[in-house]
């Protein structure tokens, strides 16, 4: 009788071992994601740039992710997927700016610094 209990604990203490090793054999791991993070300047007075809209595309998703610029021009797009990216800068007041095949590994933040031009003031027409 001591022997079949023996043998018991013995087949349970395996199993408790195992079982939870093989399970997580078996899941998928998922990737860490990765980050994105920067500031965006004004490129003659130095200065940040509030409300910029950061665009982030890649084919490794569908859509976009988009942040918005703080009052330090500080940005961060979090929870991106590793792969390749194009970030946009779009302003009202400033020229478009675009940076492509930006590579993102999984589990890094990488920073992006950007500097962008003033648009120029349109010239108002002199009533005749």
């Amino acid at each position: 009788m001591s022997k079949l209990v023996a043998s018991f604990l013995l087949c349970l203490l395996v199993m408790f071992v195992t079982v939870p090793i093989l399970a997580q054999a078996e899941a998928p791991q998922a990737t860490p994601p990765g980050v994105f993070i920067g500031t965006i300047i004004d490129v003659a007075t130095q200065q940040p740039i509030s409300d910029v809209a950061v665009i982030a595309t890649s084919p490794e998703f569908q859509g976009e992710r988009a942040a918005v610029a703080d009052a330090l021009g500080r940005y961060r797009l979090p929870l991106l997927p590793a792969g390749t990216y194009t970030l946009r800068f779009e302003h009202p007041d400033y020229d478009t700016y675009s940076r492509s095949d930006i590579l993102l590994r999984a589990n890094r933040t990488v920073r992006v610094k950007v500097q962008m031009r003033h648009l120029p003031k349109p010239v108002e027409q002199v009533a005749r």
